[in-house]
């Protein structure tokens, strides 16, 4: 299979202070090329070539495939190597759409338990966000969502992170244009958590997922992921 993208690995991406071994690192890495389109369906991970991008051994890069494996990503085949899985427009949909659930369920608990300084916070969180350069984007919505999220059970949180790992770190640069409808998503999460209205905020945010979703899939799209019968 021919790729579409040339050399894909030499450009290194800064996990952005993931936590974890160097294992972390390195999935966060191939995890961010094969969600951002870089490498499509049925590409062969080059094991050599994320070892010369990231300057690492073989052995934490093996232990990242298996871990992208069990996640879905890749299928991962013994002495044949790691492939990107056949993820399909549905897969990537979905995703969002249970991150959106279980962030929802959060939301739902922050409109109940907020104290009043939380929702000045989260109101001045969502003001520098609205008003913010491009380049902010990304920093001022994880604010956003980990404000919301610190109510969390401890399970929960650790739920949430394992999502959100699965995502592009660097969405707003992935999908074009949608600072403008996470303005609009953001409103209704903020307009429903003010209200002390804990169904809206959880509806709101499902909503809000469920949009990241099919903008990232349309992304994916555009950038030519599937065939156009996928």
């Amino acid at each position: 299979m021919s790729d579409a993208v040339e050399n894909p690995y030499v450009k290194v991406m800064n996990p952005g202070g993931q936590r974890g071994g160097l294992a972390d690192e390195i999935a966060a890495y191939v995890r961010s090329l094969v969600l951002t389109g870089a490498l499509k369906p049925g590409h062969k991970i080059d094991q050599e070539a994320i070892g010369s991008a990231l300057d690492v051994s073989r052995s934490p890069i093996r232990e990242a495939l298996v871990v992208l494996g069990q996640e879905g990503l890749l299928d991962v085949t013994p002495r044949r190597g790691a492939f990107v899985a056949d993820l399909t427009r549905e897969d990537i949909i979905d995703h969002y759409e249970l991150f959106g659930l279980v962030s929802g369920r959060v939301a739902e608990m922050a409109a109940s338990v907020f104290s009043d300084d939380d929702i000045s916070e989260l109101k001045s969180i969502h003001d520098r966000f609205a008003n913010a350069p491009i380049s902010e984007h990304s920093k001022f919505n994880n604010e956003f969502h980990r404000l919301i999220n610190s109510v969390a059970p401890r399970r929960t949180r650790w739920l949430l992170g394992l999502l959100e790992r699965s995502v592009p770190a660097n969405f707003y640069d992935f999908v074009q244009e949608w600072d403008k409808t996470a303005v609009h998503g953001h409103d209704e999460i903020l307009e429903a958590i003010v209200a002390r209205d804990g169904t809206a905020a959880r509806e709101a945010m499902e909503r809000h997922l469920h949009d990241s979703g099919v903008a990232a899939a349309d992304s994916l799209l555009a950038r030519g992921f599937w065939e156009e019968s996928k």
